[in-house]
C-alpha cells in the first residue's frame, strides 16, 4: 500500500504519525512510504533518518496525497486536506463528535475514516491511552503553573508547607486521563479529590491510592466541592462520542475567582460549558472570572515522548489495515471499530447521535 505521511498543521501541533521504528516495520512489509519534508523534524527525526530507511521525501502536502493510498496522521484533517482525500483512506485522531461540519465533509468527500479514539478492547482505548496518560499528567502540571500570581492566578503553592495548606484539587472522571491527573496531584502534595460514576472503580482507586478523597460524582456533590476548589481537571471521556457537561455556567459562581477549569475532554467536545478550544500559544481564557485551559493537543508540548508512545500503540493496527486493506478491515472486529466514515456512510453510533445524522452499521455494509 502506498502510505503518505503529511506534515500535522494545526497550530503548534510537533508530533508525526509514523516515526522511523513504524517506518522499517512498514516497509519491510512492502509498502511504500511519502514523507513531507519537515513531518518528523519536531519529535526529533530530520529527514534523513526517513530517506535512509528508503521512503520517499516530498516537498508539498499535496504530493503526499496524490500519491497515497492511505494517509496516516495525529490529528483531525483540515476541510482542505479532506477534500485531498476524496476516495482515500485516513489513520488518525478523527475525534468527530465534536465536529459535525467535519463529519458531513468526510462524508461528502467519500473518506474512509478510521479513527485511533474509538477502537475499544477490554474496556480499554488502546491507541487513545498513551495520550492520556500524557494529557492527564501534563493537564495538573499546566494547572500548577496557572496558580501563580506571576502568571494570573490565586498566588498559591500546590503543595503548600509545614505551615501553609495545600491547593484543593478536584479530577472528574477516573479513567486514564484522571488516574494520571490524580497521580500526579498526589505526588506533589495537594489536597485531591477524584469523582467518578462507577463505584467499583472508585474502590479499586482509594485502595491503591489511600490518600486520595473519593465519590460518586453527580452535580450535587460537584456543586458542594466547588467553593474549596483551586483546580477542577475535567477528564470525561465517552469513546467516540461527546462527553456529558459535569459543570455547567451558573457553576462557576460557586467557585473562588482565578480558580482553574483544566478540560481535557475538549478535543471531543468538551464536559464544562463554557469550554471552547485553545492552544499552546494562547492557552487560557477567562469566564466569570474563572480560568479555563482548554487545549485541545496538549500532548504535542512533549512531541518526542508522545510520537513514540502514540507509535507503539498505533503501528500493529497502521501494519494491519495497510497489508489486508479494506477486505481485512471487515473481517476484523477490533480494526472495525476504528471505521467511522465509509462510502458517504456514519458508521459510528455516538458520532451519530451526537449531530442526530443518520447511522449505518458497519457490518451491515
Amino acid at each position: 500500500m502506498k502510505i503518505g505521511i503529511p506534515k500535522e498543521i494545526i497550530s503548534q501541533e510537533y508530533r508525526v504519525s509514523v516515526n522511523p521504528e513504524t517506518t522499517k516495520m512498514l516497509l519491510q512489509s512492502s509498502h511504500e512510504l511519502f514523507i513531507q519534508s519537515g513531518a518528523g523534524v519536531d519529535s526529533g527525526y530530520p529527514d534523513k533518518d526517513y530517506l535512509e530507511l528508503g521512503c520517499t521525501i516530498v516537498d508539498s502536502a499535496s504530493e503526499v496525497f496524490d500519491r497515497s493510498e492511505l494517509i496516516v496522521k495525529v490529528k483531525e484533517p483540515s476541510f482542505e486536506e479532506v477534500e485531498m482525500l476524496s476516495n482515500k483512506a485516513i489513520f488518525t485522531y478523527l475525534h468527530l463528535s465534536s465536529s459535525k461540519e467535519l463529519t458531513q465533509k468526510l462524508l461528502d468527500c467519500n473518506v474512509t475514516g478510521l479513527a485511533y479514539e474509538t477502537v475499544v478492547i477490554n474496556n480499554q482505548t488502546p491507541m487513545l491511552k498513551p495520550m492520556s496518560e500524557i494529557a492527564g499528567r501534563l493537564s495538573l502540571l499546566d494547572s500548577i503553573e496557572l496558580l501563580k500570581k506571576s502568571n494570573g492566578g490565586k498566588g498559591k503553592l500546590i503543595a503548600g508547607t509545614s505551615l501553609a495548606e495545600p491547593a484543593n484539587v478536584l479530577i472528574i472522571g477516573g479513567g486514564i486521563v484522571g488516574l494520571n491527573a490524580m497521580q500526579m496531584s498526589l505526588g506533589l502534595g495537594a489536597s485531591t479529590t477524584l469523582l467518578d460514576v462507577n463505584n467499583d472503580l472508585l474502590n479499586e482507586i482509594k485502595n491503591n491510592y489511600p490518600a486520595v478523597n473519593v465519590a460518586e460524582s453527580s452535580e450535587e456533590v460537584i456543586r458542594n466541592l466547588l467553593p474549596m476548589i483551586d483546580i477542577v481537571v475535567g477528564a470525561v471521556l465517552t469513546p467516540g462520542g461527546k462527553p456529558p457537561t459535569v459543570i455547567t455556567r451558573d457553576m462557576l459562581s460557586l467557585m473562588e475567582p482565578k480558580s482553574i477549569l483544566s478540560d481535557v475532554s475538549v478535543d471531543q467536545g468538551g464536559c464544562f460549558e463554557t469550554s471552547k478550544p485553545t492552544t499552546h500559544g494562547n492557552p487560557t481564557y477567562e469566564i466569570d472570572n474563572i480560568i479555563h485551559y482548554c487545549v485541545k493537543n496538549i500532548p504535542s508540548a512533549v512531541p518526542f515522548t508522545a510520537t513514540n508512545a502514540l507509535n507503539e500503540a498505533t503501528k500493529p493496527f497502521i501494519l494491519k489495515f495497510a497489508n489486508s486493506g479494506l477486505d481485512g478491515l471487515f473481517n476484523d472486529e477490533k480494526l472495525l471499530m476504528a471505521l467511522n466514515t465509509y462510502k458517504g456512510k456514519l458508521t459510528n453510533e455516538e458520532v451519530a447521535l451526537a449531530h442526530s445524522l443518520e447511522f449505518t452499521d458497519s457490518k451491515s455494509i
